[in-house]
């Protein structure tokens, strides 16, 4: 039977393995406190539990932890396993790389990054779906020194979960999650702030837009943490292009630009 072994049973995790046990394979589960491990279990999601220290022989382990332990866990994988290949979902790729680089080439060769494009501002395995990567992009990022088997392994199973593998190199990557993932949450966390500031108790009467701007906001510091130290040069970029674009729409509401007010409205919804 194939088997994957996926280390962290948070949301990713645990949809992960609700899908690919769905597609036949046999689920390891590893996690550093035990409640999400019972559950599992319990919930039949996983079919046995393993060691975080010492990581099954099988086919593929998907290490879903926060961002800072990922290098620890994956390298922790090749180092004590024979064959198994490994992967992750982090939101991050240069610094992974970066903690990796004194590994030997050869144990790289067991290694691609991965990042699908799912998930939710809720945290834990009790919102996994099985269905959560369906129809999902999902980077791929293999280095110079990833094997062909590997590549294609992991896509494999990228494509059985639903989702559309997309190969991307680590750099374009995190320059793009940066834009479309990372200043999207900071946007909706700075709006969340400031009209609570300054509508305080008045914010009850929100409607449906200002509630859609807002759901990242919800998202946990925890997980969000990492993600913004390990790519705040990207996301910092992206920042400051965005203040600069949002200065210029207040001079042309302030100066009533309307043709280029309206420009802008047509771009955005074309």
């Amino acid at each position: 039977m194939k088997s994957v072994g996926i280390i962290g049973l948070g949301i990713i995790g645990g949809s992960l393995a609700l899908s690919l046990k769905e597609k036949g394979y046999s689920i390891v589960g590893m996690n550093r406190s035990k409640e999400p491990l019972e559950k599992a279990l319990s919930l039949k999601i996983i079919d046995e539990v393993a060691p975080l220290e010492s990581p099954p022989e099988v086919d593929v382990i998907f290490v879903c932890t926060v961002v800072s332990v990922v290098p620890y866990f994956i390298r922790l994988v090749l180092e004590k396993t024979k064959n198994t290949l490994v992967t992750d979902v982090a939101s991050t790729k240069g610094f992974i790389l970066k903690e990796l680089k004194d590994l030997p080439k050869e144990k790289l060769t067991r290694f691609i990054g991965g990042h699908p494009m799912a998930g939710s501002e809720k945290t834990g395995i009790d919102y996994a779906k099985k269905d959560l990567f369906l129809n999902a992009t999902y980077f791929l990022t293999p280095t110079e020194y990833t094997s062909e088997e590997t590549v294609i392994t992991v896509k494999r199973i990228v494509e059985l979960l639903g989702a559309n593998p997309v190969f991307i190199s680590p750099e374009d990557h995190d320059r793009l999650v940066a834009y479309i993932s990372h200043l999207p949450q900071i946007i909706s966390t700075c709006l969340s702030v400031v009209a609570r500031d300054r509508v305080d108790g008045d914010i009850v009467y929100s409607g449906r837009g200002y509630k859609d701007m807002t759901r990242l906001a919800h998202s946990s510091f925890s997980v969000w943490r990492d993600i913004l130290y390990t790519n705040r040069h990207n996301i910092v970029e992206a920042i400051e292009v965005y203040r600069k674009f949002l200065g210029d729409v207040e001079t042309y509401i302030e100066n009533w630009d309307e043709k280029r007010l309206e420009d802008i409205f047509r771009l955005a919804s074309s």
